[in-house]
């Protein structure tokens, strides 16, 4: 590869900024789940957990063949594809009913779920299921796109630290917008509401993105019509995305990543604020968030430059993963408002670095080595795979979480600390203990193991990373 490719871009400064947009349009919605779906319907609702686990695991059992088949499905050249690209059109069609379909899942019949849950349950499976029909379709192509328009790895990069910032911006949003809007406190009203106002928000940011970010231009288009070869089949694919180390060495340490940060301790500050700190009022918690977005902000350009010195994918990430464990574990002990602030900056510290050189650049890395190994530019099979990380996080986020408090004895539809003092046969301490460790030291198990696996199994080494992009370069890819 020549010397020149790697030290510049042909993409415009608003091309990575249009594009780092996707971000907010995907992790609103994602992290606005994260914080409430459980606490909603767990506390709210009366849906006893196991029955909200029941309902995640169908929907994980049914991606598991709607992701990746959409995936295979929609990888292939249509009748447009030469004016339009291979991924925009369903970019476009797909980011306003995924947005929409928020308002679906916060908006259950009004039923006492305690007594009566099969209607919710219902309702529930059907909300999840359109929600994860239509995200699979865009995040599959923006997946993909990201890694055929930003080649190089100094694009790479420097697409890295917009799609840090947006992702950071979209986790203040789904985050600390959430309890600002749910204007009547824990009602059902306020969080049907609020999620309304959330796919809004979605809708505009990716009228954003759609109108430049996830543009094709020529250059890409071309190389979906570069090579004549015979369409990978889908039961193929899949064994060879299953073979591929570099595919599931990411795959599983990314997947208990999210579980840890992004599902079981975002959920959990709903339940601190509520039963450990007292506090009735939803916007108590954004002082939290505020300190766990300001460590993440500060936190991009410091781990860019340690990539850039580094010049290690691989070696950085290990270091980033194995400081973000550390400092998880105190959280589980904090005492007083302040000290869980600090914890809360230094967790976003260390969250920066997964978020930063996680999606932007290994994974596209991981989708190279992927066409290498095949010699076919076609990817959705695997980024259809990998859209399942989403549902196989959820699932094992609400596994533990059910768990954890079948064993502390934290039944359904309590909604405040109050009720739970005044609940007979309730061990409170053994409540709160739960909470606590659900924020703390099980996340960083589950980070320490996905690190430990990245750092075992994953097999791209710098020069094989450059290696693969020489050889796609003589494929024609």
């Amino acid at each position: 590869m020549a010397e020149n490719e790697e030290i510049s871009s042909r993409h415009s400064f608003s091309t990575y900024l249009s594009f780092g947009t996707y971000n907010i349009l995907w992790t609103i919605p994602t992290a606005t789940m994260s914080l409430y779906m459980f606490f909603f319907y767990h506390t709210q609702v009366g849906l006893d957990p196991i029955w909200i686990l029941t309902v995640v695991g169908i929907n994980t059992v049914w991606a598991s063949l709607n992701d990746p088949l959409i995936g295979w499905l929609t990888d292939k050249n249509f009748k447009w594809t030469r004016k339009w690209g291979r991924r925009f059109p369903w970019i476009a069609i797909g980011f306003i009913p995924q947005s929409l379909s928020l308002i679906m899942i916060f908006a259950p019949p009004d039923i006492d779920a305690s007594v009566n849950p099969l209607p919710v349950m219902l309702w529930l499976l059907l909300s999840l299921v359109v929600f994860d029909l239509f995200i699979t379709l865009v995040e599959v192509h923006t997946a993909i796109l990201r890694a055929d328009k930003f080649r190089t790895e100094t694009e790479r990069r420097k697409g890295a630290g917009s799609w840090g910032v947006f992702d950071m911006l979209g986790q203040v949003l789904g985050m600390m917008l959430p309890p600002l809007l749910l204007f009547w406190g824990y009602t059902l009203l306020s969080f049907t509401v609020m999620a309304a106002m959330i796919a809004l928000i979605a809708i505009i940011f990716g009228i954003i993105f759609v109108a430049k970010g996830a543009r094709e231009d020529k250059i890409i288009i071309d190389r979906y019509y570069a090579k004549d070869y015979e369409r990978l089949h889908m039961f193929k694919g899949l064994r060879l995305v299953l073979k591929q180390k570099s595919f599931m060495a990411l795959y599983a340490s990314y997947t208990l990543w999210l579980t840890a940060t992004g599902s079981i301790m975002v959920g959990m500050v709903a339940y601190i604020v509520t039963f450990i700190l007292q506090d009735p009022n939803p916007d108590a918690m954004i002082p939290f968030f505020a300190m766990f977005i300001l460590g993440g902000l500060i936190s991009i350009p410091v781990w860019l430059k340690i990539l850039k010195k580094m010049n290690n994918n691989k070696k950085t990430y290990i270091i980033g993963s194995l400081f973000l464990c550390a400092v998880i574990v105190p959280l589980t002990f904090f005492q007083t408002d302040i000290e869980l602030m600090i914890m809360m900056f230094l967790f976003g510290f260390g969250n920066g670095c997964v978020w930063t050189i996680g999606m932007p650049v290994l994974y596209s890395n991981v989708q190279d080595d992927f066409v290498v190994r095949t010699g076919k530019n076609q990817k959705g099979i695997l980024v259809g795979t990998w859209a399942m990380i989403g549902l196989v996080t959820a699932l094992i986020d609400e596994a533990i979480i059910t768990l954890v408090f079948a064993i502390t004895g934290f039944d359904a539809g309590i909604p405040d600390y109050a009720t739970l003092a005044a609940t007979p046969g309730i061990d409170v301490g053994a409540v709160l203990l739960g909470i606590r460790i659900l924020l703390g030291i099980i996340p960083a198990v589950l980070v320490l193991i996905g690190t430990l696996i990245f750092w075992k199994v994953y097999p791209l080494t710098q020069e094989k990373v450059l290696e693969n992009k020489a050889k796609l370069q003589e494929i024609g890819f």
